[in-house]
């Protein structure tokens, strides 16, 4: 039987972890936005667990997610997601639904809302000419690519970096998968729809030219491409 994924999530909290101090629901499911291969998204905080895990579930008619943690280790993992740039678990805390222990874990959950809203750290020199190096690699390489083959993997790649270099030069959270251009498209609608028409070019047409473009245009305020000079390493 097919639950609802809220009352799934409410059983899977009583059944599993009845004992835990709070549990926030998160996901697109709890934000009214499920498709049929959605899942349940749980971040659970429980003291009974020694160490912090994240583990895969099926039961209620969903998968469910469960991201375990306890008041020792979940400052951690806040820190590697600024760190990162990566916010998912900020986000799932910051904007998630709390399905008991609200008053438990409501300090825990206003730190993430604060650190969501202060955004990641910003680039320095280093992260900055790194990328710009990363960058003009993979455009020479598109440029040169001996068949469609190898051009599709270069481009896969150099549109991901396009889009984490706009969004870190410009100090927002990056994602992984579908949440790179989710982040691209909310901070710059325009720069989303661009990128994905250079890509579409690319892969229809066998057309680099908007993606080399796109690329030159969006290194130009910090630079432009940097084919020589790069050093790393103990001079």
């Amino acid at each position: 039987m097919r639950y609802s994924a809220h009352e799934a999530a409410a059983r899977f909290i009583e059944t599993y972890f009845p004992h835990c101090e709070g549990a926030v629901w998160a996901g697109s499911a709890a934000h009214g936005e499920a498709t049929e291969d959605s899942d349940v998204d749980l971040v659970i905080f429980d003291e009974a667990q020694e160490t912090p895990f994240r583990r895969t579930y099926r039961d209620f008619g969903w998968v469910i997610e469960a991201f375990v943690l306890n008041r020792e280790s979940y400052r951690y993992f806040f820190d590697v997601a600024i760190d990162s740039a990566v916010p998912s678990l900020l986000r799932m805390c910051a904007f998630g639904i709390p399905l008991c222990g609200q008053s438990e874990i409501r300090s825990i959950l206003e730190e993430a809302r604060q650190d969501f809203t202060a955004g990641p750290p910003a680039w320095g020199t280093y992260e900055l000419t790194r990328a710009r190096y990363e960058l003009s690699e993979l455009a020479a390489d598109l440029s040169g690519a001996r068949d469609r083959q190898e051009g599709w993997f270069v481009a896969a790649e150099l549109a991901q970096r396009l889009a984490v270099f706009k969004l870190r030069v410009n100090r927002c959270w990056i994602g992984e998968g579908k949440w790179l251009i989710r982040e691209l498209t909310e901070y710059d609608p325009a720069a989303g729809r661009g990128l994905v028409a250079a890509l579409e070019a690319y892969y229809l047409q066998h057309n680099c030219v908007e993606l080399l473009t796109l690329t030159d245009a969006w290194l130009a305020p910090y630079g432009g491409r940097l084919d020589e000079g790069y050093f790393e390493g103990n001079e």
